[in-house]
């Protein structure tokens, strides 16, 4: 909806989904209302090509990174604005953009890759190029889901175990470690930077915080803009800014997660479309329509704007997650005294009672999204501290 609203009077939509997915079964019906469907699903990226060239586009984009590649491929046979076909490679593929960014001179952590069905690797080999605590995360995967944080080899070949035959590669890495100085503080120790890029001009339009995360390293809130001083907003988007130019991005959006260290900010990931919830966020925050900026860049326009853009609010998306368990959700109790609170503009249920949880599933196992504006930071920790206190949630049939 938000997507169909942003394009009027810009453009016509086109929907490309997978139809293997239920999900997108049942939605169909409602998305051919703002526009043809075609199901890509299967296609290769010639035959992608061929079928959207019917269609004579004018822009292509994505908000998503599963099919980016092939997305860049049918970009670049019908004359279309859009990431390069290795940009896209390397902005969706961890362990491949880890090598352009370190390769650019960025200091980016040690890491390997475990194929599908790969042991853990050799102990001392693990312990001399990684060290430990490592990450584990999926080489091509959002939302941190399956991503965790081994603390030895015997904790890794449990991880991987847990994971089951069927998991995807694998990069384990080392773990950057927090700034001690953010230490026990309100927010986490990370950002990200949200960009567009248009015509090889880049421009940051915000810096992104966040609250602390939770087990499994699950999102629990996001907030624009960061609380932070300008010499660490400027240090933060000058390194963006590096790794845009490291990755060979011309156009398209970028969502750039930063981590402060003792040793300075560095990269943990950059992601080659907008971020989650952002688009909400810097509407309340800033009243800028990010999504039909990204038709606009789609469609070759020219773009640049100086930011960080100027904000009037804080924008935030609140997400409240479940232990790290596997079970189904038997009762939510507390979400009216929330969705009361005059900072709050929706709250949503995402796993109501008789959702299945599985503890590998990351930030996408949230319970329930509460997205408004503050007018200070204090309103906004205040907002938090409500949804954790008041949200009362009951599991069963607890399996992990």
């Amino acid at each position: 909806m938000q997507l169909a609203e942003a394009a009027v009077g810009i453009c016509d939509l086109l929907w490309m989904v997978d139809g293997s997915l239920p999900e997108i079964r049942q939605m169909t019906e409602l998305l051919n209302r703002y526009g043809p469907v075609l199901d890509i699903c299967g296609l290769t990226p010639g035959e992608l090509g061929e079928t959207l060239a019917a269609h004579e586009p004018a822009g292509l984009v994505t908000y998503l990174d599963a099919g980016m590649v092939a997305y860049a491929h049918a970009a670049e046979a019908l004359g279309l604005p859009f990431h390069h076909a290795t940009t896209a490679d390397a902005l969706t593929d961890k362990s491949r953009q880890r090598q352009v960014l370190a390769d650019a001179g960025l200091p980016m952590p040690a890491s390997l890759v475990i194929e599908p069905g790969e042991a853990a690797g050799e102990p001392a080999s693990i312990e001399r190029v990684i060290g430990w605590p490592a990450i584990l995360k999926p080489r091509s995967a959002q939302g941190s889901r399956f991503t965790f944080l081994a603390h030895d080899q015997a904790d890794l070949t449990r991880l991987l175990e847990a994971l089951g035959p069927e998991r995807p590669a694998m990069v384990l890495e080392s773990y950057i470690e927090d700034d001690p100085a953010r230490a026990n503080g309100a927010y986490a120790a990370y950002v990200s930077v949200e960009s567009v890029v248009a015509e090889g001009v880049a421009s940051h339009l915000a810096v992104t915080g966040r609250f602390p995360l939770a087990e499994n390293f699950r999102e629990t809130g996001f907030f624009i803009p960061a609380a932070l001083g300008d010499a660490e907003r400027a240090a933060v988007l000058a390194l963006a800014g590096d790794a845009i130019r490291a990755l060979g991005v011309t156009t398209g959006c970028l969502h750039t997660e930063i981590k402060f260290t003792p040793d300075g900010p560095r990269i943990i990931e950059v992601n080659g479309r907008v971020g989650g919830g952002v688009p909400e966020m810097l509407e309340r925050a800033a009243g800028l329509g990010l999504l039909a900026l990204t038709l606009r860049i789609a469609l070759g326009e020219p773009v640049a704007i100086t930011g960080p853009v100027a904000t009037t609010r804080i924008g935030y998306r609140f997400f409240l997650q479940p232990p790290a368990i596997s079970a189904t959700v038997a009762t939510i109790d507390g979400i009216a005294t929330v969705s009361d609170h005059p900072a709050v503009d929706t709250v949503s249920v995402h796993r109501g009672p008789g959702a299945d949880l599985d503890w590998r599933d990351g930030t996408r196992t949230h319970l329930m999204a509460v997205v408004g504006s503050a007018g200070d930071y204090e309103e906004l920790q205040a907002v938090d501290r409500l949804l954790h206190q008041e949200v009362t949630v009951t599991y069963a049939d607890v399996r992990h």
